[in-house]
C-alpha cells in the first residue's frame, strides 16, 4: 500500500488537528466504573446473606440490604452526572468511596446477626454506608457551591439522610438492648424498611431545579454498564457455585446446569440491551428539559433497582441449582430455591416492562410473553429436578428470541431501525464486547483459585501458562469484534457461543493440571474448550471476510500457529496418564510450545496486517479488560475475608489491599494517553499495527499477569492478616511482590515503546519496583502499607509530567 493511501485510511481514528476521536460511554470516567464493580460485589454478596437465613427472612433482609445499597449507588450516578469526577482530586475521593464500599460488601452476611468473636458488623455497615453518602454529598456541594440558585437542592439533599440515619441506628442497636426472639426481629426490619422509605422520598430533592441532567448519554451508560457489570457477576456465581475450592469434581450436570444458567443470564442481557436501552436514551433525549429529570429519575434511578434485585435472585437461584449435590444429578430442590429462580426473572422483566412504559410509552411483546410463559411454567417445574427446572426455564426464553426473529419479526425490525442512531454511537466496548469481557474476567479469578491449589512456584507458573492462553483467545476476539462493522444477530451468536466455552473453560481451570476422582478429566475440558473458542473465532472470522481478499488472507495466515498450538496442546493431554500427576516431562515440553506459538503467532501476522478501524476503540478495550482486572482483584481481595466474623485486622487488611489496587490503577493512568500521541505522531498503518501489536496486544499481557499475582497474592495472605504465616502463604505474599514487580516493569515497557523519555515518574516507578521484593520480609499489614505509599509517592513525584487527557482524547459533551 502506498504511504498516500495509508494516510488516507489514518483519517478514520483521528481527526482533525491531529486529536484523536474517543470512544467513551457517554463521559463515564473510569473511576466511576471501578466503583459499580465494587458495587456490583457488594450486591452479589447479599446472596451470601440469604443463603445463610430461613428462605422468607433471606429473601426480606437482602430486599432492604440491595435497596440501601443501591440508593447509595444512584446518588453516586447522580454526582458523576453533575460533575465531572475526573478533575483535581475527585478521583481520590471515588476510590475512598469504592474502599468503603468494599468494607460494607465485607459486612453484608453480619447484617442482621452479629458474631461476637469480631467487629459490630451491622453498626460496621450502617457506618460504611453513612461515609460512602456523605463523601458524595460533600463532592457535589462543593463543586457546585458559589453557583447560582446550588444552595438549596444541595441543602435538601442532605435532609434524607438526616431522617433515614438516626433510624438505621436504631435498628442495628436495637438487638443488644432488647431480649433476643421475632418480635425483636420484626422491629428491626421495620426500622430498615421505614428509614429507606424515608431515604427514597429523598429522591424529589435532586434533579429539580438548577439540578438537571448535564448529560442523558452519562446517564443512561452509567446505568447500561451497571446493569452489565451485574450480568457479569451472575455468569460469576454461575462459575462459582460450588465454591471458589475448585477441588469438586466437574460432571456433566454441572457443565449442562452452567451453559443453561448462561442461556438464562443471556436472554436477560438481550431482553435489556436489544431494544429497551437504547429506546429509553432515545425516548430521555428528546424529553423537554423541565421534565427530563424526573423521567430519568422514575425510569432509571427507581424501576432499574427491580432489574438489580431481580439478576441478584437469578444469581442466588442459579448457585441454588448448580451447587445443590456435589457429584450427579441435582435432586428436586426446594420451593422457595425455585421461587428465587423463576421470581427473579419475573422481577427483571417487570422493572423491564415499567422502564420502557415510562420512558417510551410501550410495554414489549417479548417480556410479556416471557413473563407469561414463566408463570406457566412454575407448576410443573415444581416437580422437576433443579438441572430439569433449569432447563424448562432456559427452552422457555429461547423460544421468546425465536418468536421475536420468526413470528414478530417485522415489528422488532422496525423498532431496531427506530433505535439505530443510538444504538449504533462508538463507544469503548459494545454490549456484546463488554459481556465477554466479564466472562474471561471470571477465567482469570479461576486462574487465581488454581494456583491456590497448588501454592508454589510450580503452580504459579501452570497457573500463568493458562492465563496465556486466555488472553490470546481474548486478543483474538477483540480484533475480530472490532473489524464487524454492525452487531447483528450473527455476531451476538457468535459472541455467546464464546462465552459458553470459556465459562466451560474457567469452570475447569482450577483442574487443568490435574484429575480429580469422580469427576470429568479436567485437562481434557481446558484444552477442548480452548480449541472450540478458538476455531469458533477463525472460522466467524473467515467467514465474515469472505468476500474481502487480502483480510481473508490474514485469517488464514492468524490460522497457522493456532492449529499447531492447539495440535500441540491435545497431544499433551490425549498423551498424558489417566491418572496421577498429568504434567510429564514431555507434555510439559509440548505445553511450553503450544503457547509459544500460538501465543507468538502475532508476529507470523506482520504488522501491516494488524488493521484496526479505530485506535481510540482499540485502546479502550484493552484500557477496560485492565480495569476489569483490577476489579477481580477486588473480588479475590473480597472472598479472601468474606466469612464471619469480620476482625478489625481483616478490616484493615481488605482496606488497604483496596487503596493497593487503586494505586495501580493510577500507575497505569497516563500511559494510554502517551501511547495515543505516539499513535499520532506515526505516519503509516504498518507502525501503528506494530504499536498497536507490541504496547497492546503482547505488553498488556504482562500488567494482567501482575494483576492476577497479586489477586493471588492477597487472596492467599489476607485470611490471617497479624498472625504468623505458613508455607502457603509465604508463596502468596512472594507472588505479591512479584506480581508489583511485572506490573510496574510491564508499564515502564509501553511507555518505552511509546518512545517516551523515563522521566522523573517511571524512574519512581522502577524504584518501587526495584523495592517491593523487600516487602517480603515483613508481615502482610505491613507490606500492603509500604507498596501502597510507595506508589502514591512514585505517582506524586511524576504527576507533572501526565499529559492531560483532553490533549488526547475527547470530552464528555
Amino acid at each position: 500500500m502506498t504511504g498516500g493511501g495509508e494516510e488516507v485510511a489514518s483519517q478514520g481514528a483521528f481527526g482533525a488537528g491531529g486529536r484523536m476521536k474517543a470512544a467513551t460511554h457517554g463521559g463515564v470516567t473510569r473511576s466511576e466504573l471501578f466503583l459499580d464493580l465494587v458495587f456490583v460485589y457488594a450486591f452479589l454478596n447479599v446472596t451470601h446473606l440469604m443463603a445463610e437465613r430461613p428462605a422468607l427472612d433471606g429473601v426480606l433482609q437482602g430486599a432492604l440490604v440491595v435497596a440501601l445499597i443501591w440508593r447509595s449507588w444512584a446518588w453516586y450516578a447522580w454526582v458523576g452526572n453533575l460533575v465531572r469526577l475526573d478533575r483535581g482530586a475527585r478521583p481520590i475521593a471515588v476510590f475512598a468511596a469504592a474502599i468503603t464500599i468494599l468494607l460494607v460488601a465485607v459486612a453484608i452476611p453480619e447484617v442482621f446477626v452479629d458474631h461476637p468473636s469480631g467487629l459490630i458488623g451491622p453498626l460496621v455497615f450502617v457506618i460504611g454506608l453513612l461515609a460512602a453518602r456523605v463523601g458524595s454529598l460533600v463532592i457535589v456541594s462543593r463543586a457546585r457551591s458559589g453557583k447560582e440558585g446550588s444552595w438549596t437542592p444541595a441543602a435538601r439533599a442532605w435532609l434524607p439522610l438526616a431522617g433515614s440515619l438516626p433510624l438505621l441506628l436504631c435498628a442495628v442497636l436495637l438487638p443488644y438492648h432488647l431480649p433476643p426472639g421475632r418480635d425483636t426481629e420484626a422491629l428491626q426490619l421495620v426500622l430498615f424498611a421505614v428509614a429507606i422509605v424515608i431515604d427514597y422520598l429523598g429522591l424529589r430533592a435532586p434533579g429539580v431545579g438548577t439540578w438537571q441532567l448535564t448529560s442523558v448519554r452519562h446517564w443512561a451508560e452509567r446505568h447500561n454498564l451497571i446493569m452489565l457489570i451485574a450480568l457479569g457477576e451472575t455468569i460469576i456465581s454461575i462459575g462459582t457455585s460450588r465454591g471458589f475450592g475448585g477441588g469438586d469434581p466437574i460432571t456433566w450436570s454441572l457443565l449442562g446446569g452452567s451453559a443453561l444458567g448462561l442461556v438464562v443470564v443471556a436472554f436477560l442481557w438481550w431482553a435489556y440491551f436489544d431494544i429497551a436501552s437504547p429506546a429509553g436514551e432515545q425516548a430521555l433525549e428528546s424529553t423537554p428539559p423541565h421534565e427530563r429529570s424526573r423521567r430519568a429519575r422514575d425510569a432509571y434511578t427507581l424501576l432499574h433497582l427491580p432489574m438489580i434485585a431481580g439478576l441478584i435472585l437469578v444469581a442466588f437461584g442459579l448457585k441454588k441449582a448448580l451447587g445443590g449435590t456435589p457429584v450427579g444429578h441435582p435432586d428436586r430442590w426446594a420451593v422457595p430455591d425455585l421461587a428465587a429462580l423463576y421470581g427473579g426473572v419475573v422481577l427483571y422483566l417487570l422493572g423491564l416492562v415499567a422502564f420502557e412504559w415510562r420512558t417510551v410509552r410501550r410495554v414489549g411483546r417479548g417480556p410479556v410473553l416471557c413473563l407469561v410463559l414463566v408463570a406457566l411454567l412454575v407448576v410443573p417445574a415444581r416437580g422437576l429436578t433443579a438441572l430439569g427446572s433449569l432447563t424448562l426455564l432456559a427452552g422457555a426464553l429461547v423460544c421468546v428470541v425465536v418468536a421475536h426473529v420468526t413470528v414478530l419479526r417485522r415489528r422488532h425490525r422496525q423498532l431496531h431501525r427506530a433505535v439505530a442512531v443510538t444504538a449504533g454511537r462508538e463507544v469503548d466496548a459494545t454490549p456484546e464486547e463488554l459481556f465477554l469481557d466479564l466472562v474471561f474476567v471470571y477465567a482469570f479469578i479461576q486462574v487465581t483459585v488454581l494456583m491456590t491449589r497448588h501454592p508454589s512456584l510450580i503452580g504459579v507458573l501452570q497457573g500463568l501458562a493458562v492465563l496465556a492462553l486466555l488472553w490470546w483467545s481474548w486478543v483474538n476476539y477483540t480484533w475480530f469484534t472490532m473489524t464487524i462493522r454492525s452487531a447483528g444477530n450473527a455476531l451476538r451468536l457468535v459472541v455467546l457461543v464464546a462465552v459458553a466455552l470459556t465459562l466451560m473453560l474457567g469452570v475447569a481451570t482450577p483442574q487443568t493440571f490435574d484429575y480429580v476422582p469422580g469427576g470429568l478429566p479436567g485437562p481434557l475440558i481446558v484444552v477442548a474448550s480452548y480449541a472450540a473458542v478458538r476455531l469458533l473465532h477463525l472460522v466467524s472470522f473467515w467467514w465474515v471476510l469472505r468476500h474481502d481478499d487480502a483480510l481473508r488472507a490474514i485469517v488464514v495466515r492468524a490460522a497457522v500457529p493456532t492449529g499447531v498450538g492447539i495440535s500441540l496442546l491435545l497431544c499433551a493431554v490425549l498423551t498424558a496418564p489417566g491418572t496421577g500427576d498429568p504434567l510429564t516431562p514431555i507434555t510439559t515440553l509440548w505445553w511450553i510450545a503450544a503457547i509459544a506459538i500460538d501465543v507468538g503467532g502475532g508476529y507470523l501476522i506482520g504488522s501491516r496486517n494488524w488493521r484496526l478501524r479505530s485506535v481510540s476503540r482499540w485502546m479502550g478495550r484493552f484500557n477496560l479488560i485492565i480495569l476489569i482486572a483490577l476489579g477481580q482483584a477486588v473480588i479475590s481481595t473480597g472472598i479472601a475475608v468474606g466469612d464471619p466474623p469480620v476482625s478489625m485486622p481483616t478490616f484493615v487488611a481488605v482496606a488497604l489491599s483496596a487503596a493497593l489496587i487503586s494505586a495501580l490503577w493510577w500507575t497505569y493512568v497516563g500511559s494510554d494517553v502517551v501511547v495515543a500521541q505516539r499513535f499520532i505522531e506515526l505516519r503509516t498503518n504498518r507502525q501503528r499495527g506494530a504499536l498497536a501489536r507490541d504496547a497492546y496486544a503482547y505488553l498488556h499481557l504482562f500488567l494482567v499477569v501482575g494483576l492476577v499475582l497479586v489477586a493471588f497474592g492477597l487472596r492467599t495472605t489476607l485470611p490471617k492478616p497479624g498472625q504468623d504465616l505458613g508455607a502457603p502463604a509465604m508463596v502468596g505474599q512472594a507472588a505479591l511482590a512479584c506480581g508489583i514487580v511485572v506490573y510496574l516493569l510491564a508499564d515502564h515497557l509501553i511507555w518505552r515503546r511509546a518512545r517516551r523519555p523515563v522521566g522523573g515518574r517511571r524512574a519512581a516507578n522502577l524504584v518501587v519496583a526495584a523495592l517491593a521484593p523487600l516487602t517480603i520480609l515483613v508481615s502482610i499489614l505491613w507490606a500492603l502499607i509500604v507498596l501502597t505509599l510507595l506508589l502514591f509517592a512514585a505517582h506524586l513525584v511524576g504527576r507533572a509530567a501526565i499529559p492531560p487527557v483532553e490533549t488526547a482524547v475527547g470530552d464528555r459533551t
